[in-house]
């Protein structure tokens, strides 16, 4: 008489868990793919030692589950979507209003600089913000006194430190902040005009007008 090897329940689990993983099979294929394995297995299963019945419940549950899981993953992604979607919409309200976000860029125009900001994650006792030009050098140097935690935002007069307007064009500024010796870790904000919406794999952009990106989660403010 001639012997058959038996698929074991462990093995059918593992085919189909390397099925799910490797490929995009539906719930369906995957229980197709289940169902002939398991018929396959029945028929060439030993007479004297045939599967049990407590193995073919092990493995019907096994598919089960991974049946379900992936039924769960699709819908879960389709749910992303639509909120996705859902919050570009909703974002769609902010072109043409003006919003703080992270950023180190301040421009000035006839003398007069556009606002800057900054985001302390808890109460500074000390917070510096220096302004520097094109070349890296430390033009103005603001000191600030201390700050409860916030968005908070910074003053620059358009002048340097001896008090002379600075010529206009696009400088850099970075800022400074401790408590008790220690950095709170501060946050640069800058404004800018919302011009657009778009998204990416991140989630949902917002185009400022000197033509930047900022996630929408980064925004501070709207005004």
């Amino acid at each position: 008489m001639t012997s058959t090897s038996n698929v074991n329940g462990s093995k059918s689990a593992a085919d189909i868990a390397s099925t799910l993983q490797g490929s995009s099979a539906s719930a369906s294929d995957l229980q197709n793919n289940f169902l002939t394995m398991l018929v396959t297995q029945m028929n060439n299963q030993d007479p004297l030692n045939p599967m049990d019945n407590s193995q073919l419940t092990s493995q019907l549950a096994q598919i089960s589950q991974v049946s379900a899981m992936q039924t769960m993953n699709t819908t879960l992604t389709s749910l992303l979507s639509q909120v996705s979607a859902g919050r570009a919409m909703g974002s769609a309200s902010l072109i043409g209003r003006t919003v703080m976000v992270p950023g180190s860029s301040v421009s000035v125009a006839s003398g007069t600089a556009t606002k800057i900001g900054v985001d302390l994650p808890s109460a500074a006792d000390s917070v510096t913000v220096s302004v520097l030009d094109s070349s890296g050098k430390t033009v103005r140097t603001i000191n600030l006194n201390g700050k409860s935690a916030g968005v908070q935002d910074v003053v620059w007069d358009g002048k340097n430190d001896a008090g002379s307007t600075v010529a206009d064009g696009t400088y850099s500024f970075k800022v400074a902040a401790t408590a008790n010796g220690t950095d709170v870790k501060p946050v640069a904000l800058v404004y800018g005009a919302v011009q657009s919406i778009s998204g990416d794999s991140t989630g949902v952009l917002v185009g400022l007008a000197n033509g930047t990106t900022a996630n929408v989660n980064d925004v501070r403010r709207i005004l």
